[in-house]
């Protein structure tokens, strides 16, 4: 980006999703694997997110979003 450019910030997806670990079970260790692929299929990028032990009837809220930064706040 040009120097007297501030970027603006639009979410080109955002999904937000709760994780609840069963009553009646021992704890389990739960991570978040994200993959990226280009258009051919290929994977390009691969991350993993440890969340932690859940104990029974704890959850955890994710969200996921990409952001899209676009210089003199263009939105496309």
């Amino acid at each position: 980006f040009p120097r007297d450019a501030v970027p603006k910030v639009y979410y080109a997806l955002k999904v937000e999703g709760t994780l609840e670990h069963p009553q009646n079970s021992a704890d389990w260790e739960y991570s978040v694997v994200m993959t990226i692929r280009n258009e051919r299929g290929e994977e390009v990028s691969r991350q993993v997110v440890g969340v932690g032990a859940l104990r029974p009837a704890e959850s955890r809220t994710f969200t996921l979003s990409v952001e899209v930064l676009t210089p003199g706040g263009r939105s496309r």
